[in-house]
Formats: structure tokens, C-alpha cells, sequence
């Protein structure tokens, strides 16, 4: 028993020993996407772009040794959707060219478990808050004598600039968050540079629109099949640069 005791004690003691707090921000610029399967079935009526966006914020640490540590950041985020696709006329066979984006404002929570420190693989949930989304459509010709075929309902063509659309998205997701990367010493061990790739994936259906504008409640422009498929899960990812002040 007493063996025991010595050994519990010794671990905890270890652990006291090596562990570190580290303090820091970071920036990162990403590949981002709203995935929605109603969007990617719609063929040449909807289909997204590529689209970029970026996070900065605050990274607060505590490594309990040199294998293993956790970390949180409090990110600014935003996400852009670019999309493109034509709306048919209907006296003719020719189509009618838009362009249209959503982009949204979010703050970003992850909390994860680092594996490493020097070089680290990362994993834990992220939970992210909207606080701002807009929508932007433009059409190639908007004519009031002119009307478009979509869905098999008359479609009148419209411009739409910075359209706030907060209120068809769900407030929070809750995801999950990846990465791998390394630190790179500046001063000592103490002041590092951290550089890395990192993604994320929010599982929680946030709602949202499509490319056009409409939510899945829409009644003329979304049909039962396409409600089915209607859901929107934020996927971002790509390198991230940063500062981290490691304590003695």
C-alpha cells in the first residue's frame, strides 16, 4: 500500500514539475465552405465557388508535460460561401448568369488536447456563435419584362447587396477541431513561433440559405425533397501562423 501511495505521489509530484503555461494569438487563413447537399443537387441553377476567409485570437495553454497538453482560443472568425449558377427565361432557352455570396461572423471556441509540444497533433469540440451573416446576389440582367423559370414557379430576377440574414441561422454550432503543426523557438524556449494546419467541422445543422437566399422554409422555391437535404455545416481549414509565450 504504501508503495502505492509513494508512486501516486511521485506521478503527481512529476506532473507539478514539468507542467507550463503558454499565452499567445495566432492568425489563419482558410479554404471555407457551407456544405449543404440541397445547394450541390441543384446542377446549373446553384453551385458553389471557391471561397476564403480567416480567424484570429487569443490561445491560452497549460502543458502538464512535454507529450501532452490542452489548449482554448477565443477566435474572431469569418466564413464566405461563393456561389454561381443561372436561372432560365422564360420565353426562351437562354439563361440568366448570377453570382452570390453569404459570409458570416462568428466567434470560435475550441478547446482541445494537444499531443506534443515542440511538434503536436491536436483534437477536441469547437463551439462557434454567429453573430453577423450576409447575403450579397447579382444578376447578369435585371429586367422587370423579364422573368425567370425555377422549380417550376415564375421567378422575378433581383439584386441583393449585404442583406442581413442572421435570423435564418441557428445562433451556436458545436463541431469538431483537427490539427497538426510545430514550435519553433525564438527566445530561448521561451517565445515561440507556431506555425500549423488545422480544420473544422461544425456537426450541427445550422440552417441557414442557399444560394439563392431561401431558407428551407421557403414554400414556393423549395420543394419537400430539396427540405429534406436542407441543412448547412460550416467546413474551414488551412494554416495558421502564431506567437506563443511559453512560462517557466
Amino acid at each position: 500500500m504504501k508503495k502505492i501511495v509513494l508512486i501516486i505521489v511521485f506521478a503527481v509530484v512529476s506532473t507539478i514539475s514539468f507542467a507550463q503555461l503558454t499565452l499567445g494569438g495566432h492568425f489563419a487563413y482558410n479554404s471555407t465552405w457551407l456544405m449543404n447537399k440541397q445547394v450541390f443537387d441543384e446542377g446549373a441553377e446553384m453551385d458553389i465557388a471557391a471561397s476564403f476567409g480567416n480567424y484570429y485570437g487569443l490561445i491560452a495553454g497549460y502543458y502538464f508535460s512535454d507529450a501532452f497538453g490542452v489548449e482554448i482560443n477565443f477566435n474572431s472568425n469569418k466564413i464566405e460561401q461563393k456561389y454561381s449558377g443561372s436561372i432560365k427565361y422564360v420565353l426562351n432557352d437562354e439563361r440568366n448568369n448570377y453570382s452570390a455570396s453569404t459570409v458570416l461572423k462568428t466567434t470560435d471556441i475550441p478547446i482541445l488536447m494537444k499531443f506534443g509540444k515542440n511538434s503536436y497533433f491536436e483534437l477536441g469540440p469547437i463551439f462557434q456563435l454567429i453573430n453577423k451573416a450576409t447575403y450579397t446576389r447579382t444578376f447578369d440582367e435585371i429586367n422587370a419584362l423579364k422573368l425567370g423559370w425555377y422549380n417550376d414557379r415564375l421567378y422575378s430576377y433581383t439584386n441583393v447587396l449585404n442583406e442581413g440574414v442572421k435570423a435564418e441561422f441557428n445562433g451556436m454550432g458545436i463541431g469538431v477541431c483537427m490539427g497538426f503543426g510545430a514550435n519553433f523557438s525564438l527566445i530561448e524556449d521561451v517565445l515561440k513561433l507556431n506555425f500549423g494546419m488545422r480544420f473544422n467541422y461544425i456537426l450541427t445543422d445550422m440552417g441557414g440559405i442557399n444560394g439563392l437566399g431561401y431558407n428551407k422554409e421557403e414554400p414556393n422555391y423549395i420543394t419537400d425533397s430539396e427540405r429534406v437535404n436542407f441543412k448547412t455545416n460550416p467546413l474551414y481549414g488551412g494554416l495558421k501562423l502564431g506567437l506563443v509565450y511559453f512560462f517557466e
